[in-house]
């Protein structure tokens, strides 16, 4: 085990955050599948509690354990330099996801919409999953009850709507290829490209998905390696339509750059950027930086 390990950090940006309760040394799965798990760290050990052997073995997913790509040989050079560079510092880190309780997966995704997700989203997720010990009944609410015991935020109730037609669209999302399940998902009021490239990660864990978010491109735009990649936002008409390889448009879109370039590394990149812009990004924090040497933004806050 990598001792630079922080349960805490490892699942600050993940979708799955609401069900957990959370601490830098340690985390328990109050709901869902394999409620009740602990992942404890010690000095040079995890220790793993549950009463299920297959929720002991589920916990390697929880940590992420699945998306840590050992080989890079396949990306162009100067890429493969960057990852490097990333993995110096990340190398620890890991997607966590819980991918069996996708409907809850589905509603943190779609609630994280103009909002801060973890002053807004995991409270909302919370209560329903307090109440009801899953996000699926609210779907029978009316409005009053909904705003009552939920929230009564555009994102709730726009929730509703949105996971009534997930629910109709469920088996066919889990058994399609990616491909087919995201042109499902973009089929639901209120999903667009980010929504689905989230959910593409963290229910079906295909890593050549990235959610481009501002902390993203933020990210991308302070290398001159990356800065490249910035371009349009992926077009959720056109991504109804096509496949990224054959889109008319897929040259100017910055999610089929990223993919091109960094291929089964496009979401852990996504997920560390966001780590580290919300967490470590700091101007006083520039010299201490293991990114300051490459970094154009670092320069300019040290002039």
């Amino acid at each position: 085990m990598d001792p630079r390990l922080d349960l805490e950090i490892l699942m600050y940006p993940s979708f799955a955050y609401p069900l957990f309760e959370i601490q830098s040394n340690r985390i328990t799965k109050l709901w869902g599948v394999c409620s009740g798990l602990t992942i404890h760290k010690k000095v040079k050990e995890l220790i793993v509690e549950h009463n299920d052997s297959e929720c002991l073995e589920y916990a390697e997913e929880i940590i992420g354990i699945w998306s840590k790509h050992t080989k890079n040989h396949y990306l162009a050079r100067k890429y493969m330099d960057f990852v490097e560079v990333l993995k110096s510092e990340y190398s620890w880190f890991g997607i966590a996801t819980s991918s069996r309780d996708d409907i809850e997966i589905f509603a943190s995704i779609y609630l994280s919409q103009n909002t801060d997700f973890h002053t807004n989203v995991v409270k909302w997720v919370q209560k329903a999953l307090a109440n009801y010990g899953s996000v699926e009944p609210i779907i029978n609410l009316d409005r009053i009850r909904l705003t009552k015991e939920i929230g009564g935020s555009y994102q709730v109730l726009n929730l509703v709507i949105a996971l009534k037609e997930y629910i109709d669209y469920r088996d066919k999302i889990l058994r399609s290829s990616d491909e087919n399940s995201k042109k499902y998902l973009l089929r639901i009021k209120g999903v667009g490209p980010k929504i689905s490239h989230a959910y593409l990660v963290f229910v079906k864990k295909s890593t050549i998905y990235a959610p481009i978010d501002r902390n993203l491109l933020s990210f991308l735009s302070k290398f001159e390696i990356t800065s490249n990649l910035v371009a349009s936002l992926p077009r959720k008409d056109m991504c109804l339509k096509y496949v990224c390889d054959s889109c008319p448009i897929n040259i100017s879109c910055t999610y089929y750059k990223i993919r091109n370039v960094f291929s089964e590394y496009s979401a852990w990149i996504q997920t560390i950027a966001y780590v580290h812009t919300k967490l470590m990004c700091r101007p006083r924090r520039c010299r201490e930086c293991f990114l300051k040497q490459i970094c154009s933004v670092q320069s300019q806050w040290s002039s």
